[in-house]
């Protein structure tokens, strides 16, 4: 276990009026520490304790105090977790009683990252969690949780092992070089070999299609001014997200709004109408509108009559036909709508989600850059590999282990801690 100095807290939950707000401390002296402010002197370890905090003589709150001894804890760590009351005025008073005892703000992530530091996560557990944390979708939340289950881990120690085999048979070869070697042994060699890296494309594979559950898909929404665009986006997140007049030219730049759809997150993009601009601010709108449509997965174009061959160059797109409340005239090959009664609306979002819904992902998935980008390499140099040149097949499969291990080791660890904390929330 690595020793931490000094002792951290931080708000555990989200700052605002609540029921309760949660604090987490943790470090050598957080028993002592919180001791000095508490009402009660004795405390029972993993077992919650009605307790007053005091600053001076004065309560601060009542609270429900757990001790967490080391190393059995979140952080192996000695830890408390202190639950009060959650007003802004009793969230600040503790924030100011705990500095005032020289407790340290914890950076963001810092309790995972002595977790992680303390032999408590591995490497990809400690990504996982922060996954999790900030999951907006249920299938977000699936990938994540999947993930904490260890298949990740499994997937690399599995892999790792095989590979270590595979050197162990390929370095047999290489110290009975002078003796003649029975022919199965170079066959059973590429064998385990296209075996392992079959593996690691599928699971390449399968991340690059996780990528978009969690960056999620963008949808533009496009066609000329005044045909029921901004009227779309408001109606779907049922607020007003877009300015709605009769003024045509009323969105001049790219608004966009986030909506969970049956589990996966999608981000709607209003976009200047399309049309002979007037003035330099209606180009550079209707630019971004056209640069927006090239980036989608999928477009929405909002039909007034039938211009379909308008947007022939656009790529991915559903034809819509809005304001059918007061205009009934369909268009063939458009989905009619209207965002005042909410006609045909629904189906549209069932037209969309079929377009874009990917099959269901099952098994481990790796999310971040880094883990695709230490597969990559593994790959092609398990792929490069040429039994006629032995020695330089050994190196081979010795780099791509090195690869392999590195995704969950903690070697060049300042490196590999900032990439892994620079986006944890504080307090986890």
């Amino acid at each position: 276990m690595k020793p931490f100095k000094d002792t951290i807290f931080a708000l555990a939950t989200q700052r605002g009026k609540s029921g309760i707000a949660v604090f987490r401390v943790s470090g050598k002296d957080s028993h002592k520490l919180i001791k000095s402010i508490s009402s009660k002197k004795k405390f029972k370890t993993n077992f919650s304790s009605l307790n007053n905090i005091i600053d001076r003589k004065s309560i601060v709150d009542q609270t429900l105090t757990t001790f967490f001894k080391s190393p059995k804890s979140y952080t192996g760590e000695d830890m408390v977790e202190i639950s009060c009351h959650g007003s802004i005025s009793v969230i600040n008073k503790i924030t100011k009683t705990l500095l005032k005892k020289k407790i340290r703000l914890a950076d963001p992530g810092e309790f995972t990252k002595r977790a992680l530091m303390n032999d408590k996560l591995s490497v990809l557990e400690a990504e996982t969690i922060n996954d999790l944390v900030n999951a907006e979708t249920e299938n977000q939340r699936k990938i994540a949780i999947g993930n904490l289950s260890g298949n990740l881990d499994k997937f690399i120690n599995e892999i790792s092992n095989k590979q270590k085999k595979l050197l162990a048979d390929i370095e047999a070869i290489i110290d009975f070089a002078d003796e003649d070697l029975p022919k199965e042994i170079y066959k059973s060699i590429k064998e385990q070999n296209k075996n392992i890296y079959k593996q690691i494309e599928n699971i390449i594979k399968r991340s690059s299609l996780s990528r978009e559950i969690h960056s999620g898909f963008i949808i533009t929404i496009i066609g000329k001014p005044n045909t029921g665009k901004s009227s779309f986006i408001n109606y779907i997140n049922n607020k007003e997200v877009s300015i709605v007049t009769n003024i045509p030219g009323t969105t001049t730049d790219l608004v966009s709004s986030t909506l969970d759809i049956q589990g996966d997150k999608y981000t709607f993009v209003d976009t200047a109408g399309i049309r002979k601009y007037k003035n330099l601010i209606e180009k550079i709108g209707i630019q971004r509108s056209l640069e927006s449509a090239e980036r989608s997965d999928l477009n929405i174009v909002f039909l007034k009559n039938n211009e379909k061959k308008n947007y022939s160059k656009i790529k991915s797109k559903i034809f819509v036909k809005s304001k059918y409340d007061t205009n009934k005239k369909k268009i063939n090959g458009a989905q009619s709508i209207s965002s005042v009664s909410g006609y045909g609306i629904k189906n549209l979002i069932k037209t969309i989600s079929s377009n874009l819904k990917k099959k269901p992902i099952s098994g481990p998935v790796f999310s971040r850059e880094r883990h695709l980008e230490s597969l990559n390499k593994s790959l092609v140099l398990l792929k490069s590999i040429d039994l006629k040149e032995i020695d330089l097949a050994a190196e081979n499969v010795r780099r791509s282990i090195m690869y392999i291990d590195g995704i969950n080791q903690k070697f060049d660890i300042e490196k590999i801690l900032d990439i892994i904390f620079n986006d944890f929330c504080i307090g986890k």
